[in-house]
């Protein structure tokens, strides 16, 4: 047997043994309390290439910290995944792999769980081994634990389940923020500790993609606020070139061939900003959802996420309105607008969680799986147009509308 140490001096991790354990493996059998988003994207990375149709996953909705998203991805991989479904504690860490022929050949035991941390920086120690006496027993063991003590995850399990995490999720998150403010900690200088890495995953899980912004810059690289939208309905239709119809198209207030819809020249014959931006949200909540998708699927982000924003907490709503070009605020304020493409988790949250959060949000801390879309939402699509007062205008015209 050989000892895994993670997080400790120069010993082998728990990413590593994965990568022993699954060598010339063709499945694996797993059963772990806890399966989270950033966990199972790690461990998918790591087994992907293995046969998932025949891998086998057991793991437990108690205490509402497995994440029904990634129970979703993990079924979508086609992986079978089950629920525990005796009513004792359920707290093992086994991985199991089996070769071809469906034998078990080695093993890998610990005290991790499919989470982020317990992947990377957590404490963590196990054994790996492949002598034949314990492999057998666990094989045994599993087969038991899969076919005799669980159950299938239905639609009306992972509904309820999905119930129970949000609200031990945003328990969580809000405890450990609180926590990181009781003590003086400023996250974005302080080292990552494994408890930020789960806590951003248990936040950030849900953010659906594209991000969308509270802003009308869903058409391209030219329209990115009100007033040069207007300079462009304003313009002779032969002085425009392709690219700036092709974004009023976008945008709905134009044809393809150039001409005006309807929405474009009432919005061309507008007075304000804030006509315009009452006229285009109007547009967007009575338009079917279909014919938005044809003209633009980004539409369909914009409808989401504006009535998010109304959802947050008064304080967060009122601050973000009332600060959208103050500069010394814009790191919260990008972040309340990211997280308006997550789900009802972060309505609980606080402004001074935002905050918190806020300093979390960088690439030491951002799980894996997202990481890419945070960081170029903060360096592009979240750094545009602050200068304007679109940030205030649509969310308003939104609830108006």
């Amino acid at each position: 047997m050989k000892l895994i140490l993670n997080n400790f001096e120069r010993s082998t991790g728990f990413q590593q043994a994965l990568r022993e354990l699954i060598r010339g493996a063709d499945t694996l059998s797993v059963a772990v309390s806890y399966l989270q988003v950033g966990g199972w994207e790690m461990f998918h990375k790591q087994v992907e290439r293995l046969s998932l149709p025949r891998m086998r996953i057991v793991c437990t909705d108690q205490l509402g910290i497995t994440h029904p998203e990634a129970v979703k991805r993990a079924l979508n991989k086609q992986v079978r995944v089950r629920n525990f479904a005796r009513g004792i504690t359920y707290h093992p860490k086994v991985f199991l792999a089996h070769d071809a022929n469906g034998r078990a050949t080695r093993f890998l035991l610990g005290s991790a769980n499919l989470s982020a941390s317990a992947f990377s920086d957590s404490v963590e120690v196990g054994v790996l081994g492949e002598e034949a006496r314990p492999v057998r027993t666990l094989d045994r063991w599993f087969d038991n634990l899969f076919n005799r003590h669980s159950v299938d995850f239905t639609s009306g399990l992972l509904a309820e389940m999905d119930q129970k995490w949000r609200e031990q999720a945003a328990q969580r998150a809000k405890n450990r923020l609180r926590r990181l403010r009781d003590i003086g900690v400023k996250p974005d200088v302080a080292p990552p500790e494994p408890e930020d890495i789960d806590t951003l995953d248990d936040v950030l899980a849900t953010i659906r993609l594209p991000i969308g912004l509270l802003n009308i810059d869903y058409g391209g690289n030219n329209v990115r606020n009100i007033d040069h939208l207007r300079r462009l309905l304003s313009t002779p239709r032969e002085r425009l070139d392709q690219k700036q119809k092709s974004e009023l198209k976008l945008l709905g207030f134009a044809f393809p061939y150039g001409e005006l819809t309807a929405l474009g020249r009432e919005a061309a014959a507008s007075r304000t900003n804030m006509d315009v931006a009452r006229l285009w949200c109007r547009w967007l909540k009575r338009t079917p959802n279909a014919e938005l998708e044809k003209i633009h699927p980004r539409l369909l982000v914009a409808k989401r996420v504006f009535p998010q924003f109304w959802r947050l907490r008064p304080e967060v709503r009122n601050h973000f309105l009332d600060n959208v070009q103050n500069r010394d605020e814009r790191r919260t304020l990008q972040t309340i607008e990211l997280l308006c493409n997550a789900n009802a988790l972060v309505q609980e949250l606080s402004l001074d969680d935002m905050r918190t959060l806020s300093g979390l949000l960088n690439s030491d801390r951002v799980p894996d799986y997202i990481k890419k879309e945070v960081e170029e939402y903060f360096d592009n699509k979240g750094q545009r147009s602050w200068d304007r007062d679109d940030r205030r205008e649509i969310p308003l015209a939104w609830r108006e509308a």
